[in-house]
């Protein structure tokens, strides 16, 4: 069981706050969820765009897609599985990222 971020509840309006004041609340799921960040070069300068994501390692050294996202402009990913579509026999969950978006920085 996991938890992942859902919405913003506001007490008051936001257009009548000076400050956003609000309670997060939070969705109970049934999924693995893997979050992270993708970095790059000794700086660990977040990566825009990346590609994640996962995969089930099967007993033959097959891997299976599961799921996959995209890392925001911080380099942040989120993504969830759910149990059911893991195929029995898997030996590891693999997760792996790709090349991110060289226009990134620009706009």
């Amino acid at each position: 069981m996991a938890w992942i971020p859902g919405s913003i509840e506001f007490t008051s309006l936001p257009e009548q706050q000076s400050c956003f004041e609000g309670n997060i609340k939070i969705k109970k799921v049934n999924e693995i969820v893997f979050h992270g960040v993708v970095t790059e070069g000794e700086e660990q300068k977040p990566v825009s765009g990346a590609v994640v994501e996962v995969f089930a390692r099967l007993g033959d050294n097959q891997e299976l897609p599961l799921s996959h996202s995209f890392s925001g402009h911080d380099g942040h990913y989120l993504l969830y599985v759910d149990k059911e579509v893991i195929p029995d026999g898997t030996t590891a969950i693999i997760v792996r990222a790709s090349a991110g978006n060289p226009a990134s920085g620009m706009g």
